[in-house]
């Protein structure tokens, strides 16, 4: 039966069509208006004759969730709403998932932080998105994901819930059949990933007034409590924080750092790590958790100064976040100190594919570059001297990422595998931009990072199968395959990467990933050295070799380097 009429009477004359139908409560439900709102359908059937009413259920959650919306109900009369979301539109690379619930009581979306022993099976490889569901899986299958058949038909993705982070597998072993797959029972347990056990350590807050900490005692420890406050004040950084966490009494002899207080600043100032922190951002939880790589100590912040909105980090230099937020289109964030450094406002209502910006926001010298590509147009956004400069190009739908200062030049990757560099962008008049490179080979993930004056390419399989290293010959306007990083190690994420001089031989010709093995919880990284992924062991000079099963993504993440000022 026709529906148009019927649908722009409740929704307008920008009503569409119904997309995604699913059963709940007793009647039928359907997304409309490119999935951002639900319709209640009834069909009703009396004395032979069918007819139709429709009726608005309400809004779908926030727009700025950006995917692929679909519409699940669910035999225990539950109403679902999933959003799968990619970092790459054109490679269709998963970038994150959200879950929602409709709680009929207040007639509201809820988002879900937990589902326990339920799971949801997504495929988006056919025409018809389908969505399975059952509520109460065996347990030797584990609860607690959202499994995803991508669009391209080639990789399962598996989404935990709860910890909000993903693996990923190939799917030439599982059957061709989606149906098989959804709803058989014979789904095989290879893919099953182990839960991270994470463990509640250390607190960084303004307001420690509700601290968890171990409370069992050591008779090692067993100082007077004035020689314990002595030791205390000579600790720093990670040391203050682990010695903290120790026992009762070390935990009340190291009271909270406050990370405003001008002498605790001037203290953790000469401080410096051996290795870049993993910043993973919970927005349910209302955390944001830090692990250093090497020890594989998480240390957690409970609150925070700044909301990110959709998640979203633009960029990590300096210490410092160039991010969203809920108040401001950009602002800068230092989460070890909490300081807010606010642009002024610049019109890009859709928000950056990315940013880069030349030294921190404390610095005159601090310069902003970001790049807007949508349809077959792009604009370089130029911020300098508190003002906003716009450049339009024409770049035929081609997007930029991993934009990295050289000087006053930036360099730029092309999503069709090329390297640009922009030159003169500062000055009123004469900017231009030229091809430097052209990608070597196809295929793979790509990330450009700059060490020194030199240009690197991490190319990474689709399914980190191989790992691969090219330097940028700009006077052959080539790439050479290099074999060695020397005294370096390269930390890689989406949306910028760090190059940084190890300060042990240990950590040297190595490359971390935001990915966590689903055995040990530690944070993964591939040697050059070996041509295979590692995991520290509580040391960097305790390595274990693991292989590529059971790697888990963090996503809303950032590489940061610890800065108190």
């Amino acid at each position: 039966m026709p529906y148009t009429r019927p649908l722009k009477e409740v929704v307008g004359e920008y009503g569409c069509f119904l997309q995604c139908p699913t059963s709940y409560n007793g009647k039928v439900y359907a997304l409309c208006d490119g999935g951002t709102l639900v319709i209640q359908i009834e069909i009703i059937v009396k004395y032979g004759q069918v007819s139709i009413r429709l009726s608005l259920l309400g809004s779908c959650p926030d727009s700025s969730y950006a995917g692929i919306p679909l519409l699940k109900g669910s035999p225990t009369e539950e109403l679902f709403y999933i959003i799968v979301a990619y970092n790459n539109e054109v490679k269709k690379t998963l970038g994150n998932v959200y879950l929602f619930k409709w709680v009929m009581a207040t007639m509201m979306w809820e988002e879900m932080v937990d589902i326990k022993d339920s799971i949801f099976f997504v495929d988006l490889a056919h025409d018809y998105h389908s969505v399975y569901y059952n509520h109460a899986i065996a347990a030797e299958l584990g609860g607690g994901y959202i499994h995803i058949h991508d669009q391209m038909g080639k990789v399962m993705y598996s989404y935990d819930v709860e910890d909000k982070t993903i693996s990923l597998s190939c799917m030439a072993a599982y059957p061709t059949s989606h149906l098989s797959l959804w709803e058989g029972d014979t789904l095989e347990s290879e893919n099953e990933v182990d839960k991270i056990v994470v463990r509640l350590s250390v607190t960084m807050d303004d307001d420690d007034d509700d601290d968890e900490v171990e409370l069992n005692e050591s008779r090692l420890l067993n100082l007077p409590f004035h020689l314990l406050e002595m030791i205390m004040d000579h600790c720093i950084g990670v040391e203050y924080m682990g010695f903290r966490a120790t026992c009762k009494r070390c935990h009340l002899a190291a009271p909270s750092i406050q990370w405003k207080n001008n002498k605790a600043r001037l203290r953790l100032r000469n401080y410096s790590l051996d290795s870049p922190w993993l910043m993973v951002v919970d927005r349910n939880r209302g955390r944001i958790t830090f692990t250093d790589p090497v020890s594989g100590d998480k240390y957690f912040m409970k609150r925070s100064h700044v909301s990110i909105r959709r998640d979203k980090i633009h960029c990590s230099r300096f210490g410092w976040l160039l991010l969203c937020s809920n108040y401001s289109p950009l602002v800068f964030f230092n989460p070890f100190t909490n300081v807010i450094c606010e642009l002024p406002y610049v019109n890009a209502p859709d928000g950056f594919d990315s940013l880069c910006f030349s030294a921190p926001p404390t610095s005159r010298d601090c310069m902003v570059v970001g790049f807007r590509a949508r349809g077959k147009h792009a604009n370089v956004y130029i911020h300098s001297e508190q003002t906003w400069r716009v450049i339009g190009l024409d770049f035929g739908g081609a997007r930029f990422c991993f934009p990295t200062f050289c000087g006053r030049d930036v360099f730029v990757l092309c999503d069709k595998g090329e390297v640009y560099v922009f030159k003169n962008l500062f000055k009123s008049q004469g900017c231009y931009y030229k091809k430097v490179v052209s990608r070597k080979r196809q295929g793979g993930e790509c990330f450009l990072v700059k060490s020194d004056r030199q240009f690197l390419l991490i190319v990474v399989g689709d399914f980190g199968e191989y790992v691969e290293v090219l330097k940028l010959n700009c006077r052959n306007k080539e790439w050479e395959k290099i074999e060695s990083l020397g005294r370096y190690m390269i930390y890689v994420d989406g949306t910028t990467c760090l190059c940084v001089e190890a300060k042990a031989p240990e950590l040297e010709n190595k490359i971390f990933f935001p990915r966590l093995h689903s055995k040990n919880g530690k944070i993964v990284f591939y040697s050059l050295d070996t041509c295979n992924y590692h995991t520290f062991n509580g040391s960097s000079k305790n390595i274990q070799q693991i292989d590529g099963v059971g790697i888990k993504h963090a996503y809303s993440h950032a590489w940061i380097q610890p800065t108190w000022s």
